[in-house]
């Protein structure tokens, strides 16, 4: 506390300099001086500076200036400084930037969101999405589903099937296995579906490989990569020396990662860069999970598996930086039995820095005894941090007085993560409840979201790290319960607090659950029609600061932590506004 109050110097300009600011009548807490706000915010959690920052306007100039958002920030979320000021653009205002983060965060971290979506992967009679037709035909955008062979539309002839979710989008594909060159991409924030097939595929049903960034979608064969553009609706496509064997995508930028592990960099609109991994890795054949694996009770997407190298049997993965151009991290992990990962920091294709997970932070018989097989990267949180690897821990398996200490013995299994953030170059190892190896999970903010495969109408559960065995977590404490109503918007759903006696699950120190469950299709005319009870089945969770979204079967359900899923204008409606012009 003493160190974060000597940091908190008052530099004699805030934001709260202004005329109109100084007119207003101030409140007792706004008459006190810049040190004594200094000394307040350092009792006050997240949840509360986010809700003082709402109360008021003095608070909020005062809270935001230079002097003090940054150490909020550097104390809450590592990482999260560098990532406002190296995204930042001319003249925007870092503390309202911080702001908004903040808000978001913590509307997520409560289980508070705005609006909810149910939806049933299907392509006929959409209700709930409008099919673009902004990529042209030649450039492998569908206008019409009719033209695309071999597609059925009759219920339960097509199977379709999620393949990957980025920034408010999710990707799925109709037909998986008869048709992998044909994929949709809804967007939950316009409600706008882009649909779209590899150009010039001849039929072939194997060797597509698929990516997704916040700005592209990938799809490529051989030696060739298609890159639509989801913000402009334009093709750009590619070839490489040799036939790859991956992509990975961010914003605009793509690592393309060839079956002998030569490593290229290409951005959207212009031709691909040979990058040298020397110091990183020795080149030679390479193997990668197939896109398509997809088993009950996988814990990460299938889509971010790394590669293995067949000779020396090293693990493989890529990060790309979503804000410096040109840098880049290759992850390594060295085979049984002895383990050491690696992650090195590439920057205008040279290789400047090596970070090592020391014992320190995970000590060797941790490694050695847990079960970290692949290198699959998943993002955790939105200023840097992501998840490399993952492993079970089991109550009944012994470790070493240290993991013992990082666990809470003995109320059942634990998840343990290995996560990394590209802007502090820290590890750290949090610990969450896992109840079974079964469970669906998502992290996210230092949060896990988990819930049960084996239970259809089984609750998410919010759950923050464990602290270990001398901060057991309190089993009494129950959580807020957030189920849905109809909202009468066009088969949107709002948030609605349920009975939490009623619910007689374990909480095991849960920030919230949330009802994964409700009878849809129950509510006014203008609602989804009538859906089914989820069937108990394969369970994916993911999303990110704005969007939960839960994956069973061929459904998904998509919760909203920023603004409401914008509402679909009725074609009734859009007719009577035409007729009203004319």
């Amino acid at each position: 506390m003493k160190s974060l109050l000597t940091q908190l110097r008052h530099s004699g300009s805030t934001r709260t300099s202004s005329s109109s600011s100084r007119n207003m009548k101030l409140d007792i807490v706004s008459r006190l001086p810049f040190e004594m706000h200094a000394i307040i915010i350092i009792y006050l959690e997240p949840k509360d500076i986010d809700a003082g920052l709402s109360a008021c306007r003095y608070w909020r100039g005062v809270w935001l200036s230079d002097e003090i958002w940054p150490k909020l920030a550097q104390r809450w979320f590592p990482g999260l400084e560098d990532y406002i000021r190296s995204s930042a653009t001319d003249g925007q205002d870092l503390g309202e930037t911080f702001r908004r983060i903040l808000h978001k965060i913590q509307r997520r971290v409560s289980g508070r969101f705005a609006s909810a979506l149910h939806h049933e992967m299907c392509l006929g009679s959409d209700r709930f999405f409008t099919l673009s037709k902004d990529v042209p035909e030649l450039e492998g955008g569908i206008h019409c589903y009719e033209n695309v062979d071999d597609l059925e539309f009759d219920p339960g002839t097509y199977f379709p099937r999620f393949m990957m979710y980025n920034n408010g989008r999710i990707a799925w594909w109709p037909e998986a296995y008869v048709l992998p060159y044909f994929a949709v991409v809804d967007d939950l924030r316009t409600r706008k579906r882009r649909a779209y097939l590899f150009p010039n595929h001849r039929g072939e049903k194997q060797g597509f490989k698929t990516a997704m960034s916040g700005k592209l979608l990938l799809m490529g064969r051989g030696r060739t990569l298609h890159a639509w553009h989801l913000e402009l609706d334009r093709l750009h496509s590619t070839r490489v020396p040799e036939e790859f064997v991956r992509c990975i995508a961010e914003g605009e930028t793509v690592l393309i990662v060839t079956k002998n592990a030569e490593l290229f960099i290409w951005r959207f609109d212009r031709e691909p860069e040979h990058i040298d991994v020397t110091g990183c890795y020795t080149k030679g054949p390479l193997g990668t999970s197939h896109i398509y694996d997809f088993t009950p009770g996988q814990l990460v997407s299938s889509h971010n598996a790394g590669s293995r190298l067949v000779q020396s049997g090293m693990l493989l993965d890529f990060i790309i930086s979503p804000t410096e151009d040109n840098v880049f991290f290759v992850i390594t992990l060295t085979p049984a039995p002895r383990k050491q990962l690696r992650v090195h920091e590439i920057r205008n294709g040279v290789l400047i820095e090596t970070y090592y997970l020391d014992r320190n932070t995970c000590p060797e018989s941790t490694m050695e005894s847990l079960d970290f097989t692949n290198l699959r990267w998943e993002k955790v949180d939105s200023y840097g941090g992501y998840c490399l690897m993952q492993a079970i821990f089991p109550a009944t398996q012994s470790l070493d007085a240290t993991a013992r200490e990082s666990a809470c013995y003995p109320m059942g299994d634990s998840l343990i993560s290995v996560c990394f953030n590209i802007y502090t170059k820290s590890f750290s190892i949090p610990h969450y409840h896992h109840s079974s190896h079964r469970s669906a999970c998502q992290i996210w903010n230092g949060r896990i979201a988990v819930t049960d495969t084996d239970n259809a109408r089984g609750p998410i559960l919010s759950l923050p790290p464990c602290r270990g065995a001398a901060h057991p977590c309190d089993k009494s404490h129950i959580p807020p319960i957030y189920s849905t109503i109809p909202s009468g918007r066009g088969g949107l759903y709002r948030r609605r607090r349920v009975c939490s006696e009623k619910h007689g699950f374990e909480s095991l120190g849960a920030d919230f659950a949330l009802d994964s469950n409700p009878q849809y299709g129950r509510g006014p005319v203008d609602s989804t029609p009538d859906i089914s009870p989820l069937l108990p089945g394969v369970k994916r969770l993911v999303g990110d600061d704005e969007f939960l979204v839960l994956i069973i079967r061929q459904s998904y359900t998509a919760w909203s932590f920023g603004n409401e899923i914008s509402g679909k204008t009725s074609e009734r409606g859009r007719k009577l506004w035409r007729n009203l012009i004319h």
